[in-house]
């Protein structure tokens, strides 16, 4: 059975709820999106910078940030191995993690490939966006159309957003 992609919105909250940290080694995730936009905009300003923010592949020589972190969805129990396709499934995991881990369990993953889990003096970042927040401000000022997958997360950082600021009154 073909699995269905994760909705946009679905995914966001996940990112959010885990704080943008890869649920293995619990090194912050980016947006991969935000370095898209992000190499546009530099591009824009200075033509002749040589950049390795972005590639559509995520090669490491063309975008080491994407290849190493860059958010990904983990299904917690393998939907190939009858795993729920839904958010209580779902966790943030980097991509470097996510390709180490294939379809094991986080267990069997850390009996035979333990991530080296970061631990940082001062403890979990509290305030990481993985570059959402970076990546709403590109879309909105960006002075080409953006794509339909750039639409679609644009409305669901959006949203996620909105609610935030509303839950907050």
């Amino acid at each position: 059975m073909a699995r269905p992609p994760v909705p946009y919105d679905v995914a966001v909250r996940v990112y959010f709820r885990d704080g943008w940290l890869c649920s293995h080694c619990r090194r912050p995730t980016v947006f991969h999106l935000a370095l898209k936009l992000l190499a546009e905009r530099v591009t824009q300003a200075l033509p002749h910078a040589h950049l390795a923010y972005w590639d559509e592949r995520w090669r490491r020589d063309q975008s080491p940030l994407l290849d190493q972190l860059a958010a990904s969805i983990d299904h917690v129990h393998a939907f190939s191995k009858g795993g729920e396709h839904g958010e209580a499934n779902f966790a943030t995991i980097c991509v470097k993690c996510n390709l180490r881990k294939g379809t094991r369990t986080r267990e069997e993953h850390a009996a035979v490939d333990s991530p080296r889990r970061v631990k940082g003096k001062y403890g979990e970042p509290t305030a990481w966006d993985g570059l959402a927040f970076t990546y709403m401000m590109l879309a909105r000022e960006s002075t080409r159309p953006l794509t339909a997958t750039e639409k679609g997360w644009l409305r669901a950082l959006e949203a996620w957003y909105d609610t935030r600021l509303a839950n907050e009154r």
